[in-house]
């Protein structure tokens, strides 16, 4: 997966309960995959960025510390100024990096491929 982007628009994947453990599970699998086709990036959006914060709206302790795991693999985690900004999480990012719609647009333009979660 050369040069791909994952892109989380919720702290789920489908709908309610179940898209919740999705979203966990999707993330741990990662991790059990060859290095060699992990995604470049993994970018967070809109209520995404709950996966990547310290919030009250979901449980991410597990997720969070997978993210971490990634990164430490070359993943590089990224989540929306704006929209942490919206939600009041802008100092309270766990893991990876902020940043802003110039930097997405370019690296969703700029790849070979967009995964949209």
């Amino acid at each position: 997966m050369k040069n791909k982007t994952l892109l989380f628009k919720s702290d789920k994947i489908g709908e309610g309960d179940l898209g919740k453990v999705v979203s966990a599970g999707f993330i741990g699998a990662m991790l059990k995959v060859p290095k060699e086709i992990l995604p470049e990036k993994i970018v967070f959006l809109n209520r995404g960025v709950l996966l990547s914060t310290q919030n009250d709206q979901v449980s991410n302790k597990d997720i969070v510390e997978n993210l971490k795991m990634l990164e430490n693999l070359g993943v590089e985690i990224l989540s929306c100024q704006t929209c942490l900004e919206y939600f009041g999480l802008k100092d309270k990012v766990l893991v990876g990096k902020i940043s802003n719609a110039v930097d997405v647009m370019e690296n969703l333009l700029g790849n070979e491929g967009v995964i949209s979660l």
